[in-house]
């Protein structure tokens, strides 16, 4: 059995209690950073961009929160790396000629830097690996651990969801319609998984199912009941249904024909708190453990649920529409 034990994030909420983000102004929202030096030397941060801090400070937290001190494993997932470091070594070889450029900047500039940086930190010499797919980074990061774990090559695995989201990257994405209707954010969520449950754990991965490019509703209707019957549940045993709407048509059409107009599940939504982003389903997960452990369903979240417990949720995303992913989880 796959148990999520330890959980830190960094997003674009107040860590105190979950709000809605006033976006009256612009709609690219960006996280409310904790003191890095609280958690990483000075001197070694001072050459580390933002998303390697906040990557490594949501490791450190997950793990306290975990009461574990070393992963046997490091797998994250990131849609854009590090892209601001990215866009100042482009930046810098335009306006130098391709001359006296900085090394930094090039060295940190690539996806798999975020989880050799946290590795480096916690002096983890284990399993380590980084997968780079767009808006299904996570959830194929999430799927390597859960194998890891199911087939004990390890007895814990440090896995998460990192991205930023830079000025010119945004103005790219909206010259291409990618915000219509929500807003950008950014963040860097961390669990501990493991395959033994603790006084800390927070739920049970029962199962982590991916799949592409489905034809139809009915197609994706498969997935579903393929899901529940590997883990021997019925469609009303799912008590919640925590999808990825973001307030585009086109992509909530998907999630309002399955739950609302077929299956007619309780639903709830995550983005409006997250932002929008390639791996913002690791705070959706996050989320989702939360409400599974404590059994409460924050105000601010729409349809509430009104069973009495929360057994079974049931989370799905998609990537417009072509690579889909169901996880399913349950209460201990």
């Amino acid at each position: 059995m796959v148990h999520i034990n330890g959980i830190g994030s960094i997003s674009v909420q107040n860590q105190e209690r979950l709000t809605v983000p006033d976006i009256s102004e612009t709609h690219h929202i960006r996280c409310q950073d904790p003191d890095f030096s609280a958690f990483i030397p000075p001197m070694i941060a001072r050459r580390m961009s933002k998303i390697i801090k906040r990557a490594i400070v949501s490791s450190k937290l997950a793990l306290t929160d975990a009461g574990l001190d070393m992963p046997d494993a490091i797998i994250s997932g990131t849609g854009l790396g590090c892209i601001e470091d990215t866009e100042k070594f482009l930046t810098a070889m335009i306006q130098n000629n391709e001359t006296l450029l900085q090394p930094t900047h090039f060295i940190q500039s690539t996806h798999n830097t975020i989880s050799s940086q946290i590795a480096m930190q916690l002096k983890c010499y284990g399993y380590n690996n980084t997968y780079s797919h767009l808006g299904i980074s996570f959830e194929s990061a999430l799927l390597d651990a859960f194998l890891q774990l199911k087939t004990n090559a390890c007895k814990n695995v440090l896995v998460g969801g990192y991205d930023e989201m830079t000025s010119n990257y945004y103005l790219m994405l909206s010259k291409l319609g990618f915000w219509n209707h929500c807003f950008s954010g950014e963040g860097c969520t961390s669990l501990i998984l493991a395959n033994q449950q603790t006084e800390n754990t927070y739920c049970k991965i029962e199962a982590v199912h991916l799949f592409y490019a489905p034809k139809s509703n009915s197609d994706i209707q498969n997935e579903i009941d393929l899901i529940l019957k590997n883990t021997n549940l019925e469609i009303n045993d799912i008590d919640l249904v925590i999808t990825g709407k973001n307030g585009n048509s086109d992509n909530d059409l998907i999630y309002n024909s399955i739950y609302t107009d077929g299956l007619h599940l309780p639903q709830l939504t995550y983005k409006q708190f997250s932002g929008e982003y390639f791996t913002a389903s690791a705070f959706g997960i996050a989320l989702a453990a939360k409400i599974l452990k404590t059994q409460t369903i924050h105000e601010p979240l729409i349809n509430r649920n009104d069973k009495v417990a929360i057994r079974s949720i049931l989370f799905h995303q998609h990537f417009h529409n072509q690579a889909h992913a169901l996880i399913l989880l349950s209460s201990c």
